[in-house]
């Protein structure tokens, strides 16, 4: 028996048989990996005082992590998206990949994408909100961030940029509701550009492994601005309040993914998770 794959049994038979050394085991893995990541993904000498102090951060929270075991477990979406994209990507989670995050908001406040950062992973933020788009330089400086707005109709739009950020829409239906509850909105014109005229110009990877989707009551028009049929996320996470799990044919976002062979593996706290099938292009 070789030497490989004597250690290979040896290993396996020590996490396998023990759930809780394979726990610590695989909680250790992501420990390190955050670590390894945290100077390459955090530190710019754009910002070196205020980057080196975020990436010490991230360092010691992970070994915080490590130390109280899987009773921690971070999580930065709204309402734990990230962990569900994660459940769903194993075990590609474990290596860097690629992401697209339309309506990305904040770089790290209710981000489905800033815990994948964190492993190591880059990609891709959109937003409208250019003040939020300029944080991701200190944030997140190895991601591609850009200010516009995404859309099929390239008919000029106003954008609704209200005082609590993550209601930003181009909506104008709950305008007068967000004034009686005090919120400041500024108006913005945008000229809006197609998913895919954003990724050609950055050129992303056809295949890559997210694209999440929140940008309130805008998401179908996002969705059929990416041609489909030239990129290839393995899973597309979209939010939308409408969808009836009971009824799913009747709405308008599963309709045209499930076109583009597209399945939906389950709706959770308003968010759609669908993964495409072998079918629908060549497994990268």
């Amino acid at each position: 028996m070789s030497i490989t794959r004597a250690t290979r049994k040896y290993f396996h038979a020590k996490l396998y048989k023990n759930a809780y050394s394979r726990a610590a085991f695989t909680l250790s893995g992501v420990v390190i990996m955050e670590i390894r990541s945290s100077f390459r993904q955090f530190f710019t000498w754009k910002y070196p005082l205020r980057s080196l102090a975020r990436t010490i951060t991230i360092i010691l929270s992970a070994l915080v992590r490590l130390l109280l075991g899987r009773s921690v477990k971070y999580s930065f979406a709204f309402a734990g998206e990230d962990k569900v994209i994660e459940g769903l990507l194993k075990p590609r989670i474990n290596k860097p990949r690629f992401y697209v995050d339309v309506g990305a908001n904040h770089p790290k406040l209710f981000s489905n994408t800033y815990g994948l950062y964190r492993k190591g992973w880059r990609g891709i933020c959109i937003d409208a909100n250019s003040k939020l788009v300029d944080l991701y330089g200190l944030y997140r400086p190895r991601d591609r961030s850009v200010a516009a707005l995404v859309s099929d109709d390239v008919a000029e739009r106003s954008f609704y940029q209200i005082e609590n950020d993550v209601l930003s829409t181009t909506s104008p239906d709950f305008l007068e509701e967000y004034r009686r509850e005090g919120l400041t909105i500024e108006v913005q014109s945008y000229k809006p550009r197609s998913l895919t005229e954003i990724l050609n110009s950055l050129q992303a990877p056809s295949h890559f492994d997210l694209l999440s989707v929140d940008t309130e009551e805008h998401d179908l028009q996002v969705l059929r601005s990416l041609d489909l049929n030239l990129y290839f996320p393995r899973l597309i996470v979209v939010e939308d309040e409408r969808f009836d799990p009971l009824l799913p044919e009747d709405n308008e976002i599963y309709r045209h993914l499930s076109a583009f062979g597209y399945i939906l593996q389950g709706y959770v706290m308003k968010n759609l998770y669908f993964t495409r099938t072998k079918s629908t292009a060549e497994e990268d």
